[in-house]
């Protein structure tokens, strides 16, 4: 079937213009989106922090210590195995993994007390995710590191 002068259809150039169009947003989502998650990501270790912080805080209110340091003993501590310990926190099921208590990439927190930055003169305990790439330079210093005490 060919189409005849005047009759309805689109060209081959019309085609071509409308994909490419179609190929320059998709490219252009693509690049963003990667962004869009790491930021995400960070923000919930944020907010998953100042949850851990609130809830270190409440346990030094009814013990007059703070938690032992370790990231295992912190979460022994704050959501013993004991049914008849007090519960400081439910943890979700991304939250843990065995002994640890990890970031939103997978990460253990790193937890001590008393604590050891330099930086830290809100609280005595040092509580940092080691970000995306999953390592710290000293004591949660790196540049993508999420720590207690510089925020």
């Amino acid at each position: 079937m060919t189409l005849r002068t005047g009759e309805k259809g689109f060209t081959l150039l019309e085609l071509l213009a409308v994909m490419g169009i179609i190929i320059i947003i998709a490219a252009s989502i693509f690049t963003i989106i990667p962004g869009i998650r790491e930021k995400t990501q960070k923000k919930a270790t944020k907010a998953f922090m100042e949850r851990l912080e609130i809830t270190i805080e409440q346990y030094y209110d009814d013990n007059r210590i703070y938690p032992s340091t370790g990231i295992a003993a912190l979460k022994a501590t704050l959501h013993p195995s004991n049914a008849t310990s007090k519960r400081y926190i439910e943890f979700d099921s991304d939250e843990v993994d065995g002994d640890n208590i990890v970031d939103e990439w997978g990460n253990p927190f790193v937890y001590s007390q008393p604590g050891t930055s330099t930086h830290n003169t809100a609280t005595t305990y040092d509580l940092y995710s080691t970000g995306s790439d999953g390592v710290t330079s000293s004591s949660g210093g790196d540049a993508d590191d999420i720590n207690n005490w510089s925020r």
